[in-house]
């Protein structure tokens, strides 16, 4: 059992207290309650003084006490969460900009590939056939596995690529 497996019942009493128990702080601020309600510093023990009805009203005095710096805390917290995306995001763009800028074929097109034959199977199966009254196939899972494996083996490749800039982008003859 972790804390955020308990956040929501903390959440129940004091709302702020069990978000920031679920998130990235919440070590931190599962030693704050467990402190406040008297346990051992864990998780369990924790959830097992919750059935106590004192315990609601010493979280919500937490919750009050300390009510500017945990909120100070979720925003630090939700910053540090947009910061992380926005990177995961960038990282994701210099990438496909790359390919793009690539002077082998199969490097800039795959993607576009990808998207047209994904797109134009999507259409086909529950678009045109269902006008045309015909029945709709079931896409076998293989085929799934067959595309997941060759984009699993371009990622790594290409992966490997961006980890070592020694691995050449240009691997034509």
């Amino acid at each position: 059992m972790n804390w955020k497996d308990i956040a929501s019942d903390v959440g129940k009493a004091a709302p702020l207290l069990g978000g920031l128990l679920g998130g990235p702080a919440g070590a931190a601020i599962g030693s704050i309650v467990s402190s406040a309600l008297g346990t051992n510093n864990d998780p369990g023990s924790v959830l097992a003084s919750l059935a106590n009805p004192d315990a609601a009203v010493k979280l919500k005095q937490i919750e009050s006490d300390q009510a500017l710096g945990l909120q100070k805390l979720a925003v630090t917290a939700e910053q540090n969460r947009l910061a992380a995306e926005t990177a995961a995001a960038q990282a994701v763009n210099a990438t496909m900009q790359a390919e793009a800028k690539s002077d082998h074929w199969p490097t800039y097109s795959w993607r576009p590939f990808v998207g047209f034959v994904f797109g134009t199977t999507w259409l086909g199966v529950y678009l045109l056939l269902p006008l045309l009254k015909t029945p709709i196939p079931t896409i076998p899972p293989e085929a799934w596995l067959a595309i997941g494996g060759v984009l699993g083996v371009a990622s790594f490749y290409r992966g490997k690529m961006q980890a070592d800039p020694r691995v050449p982008s240009d691997n034509r003859g």
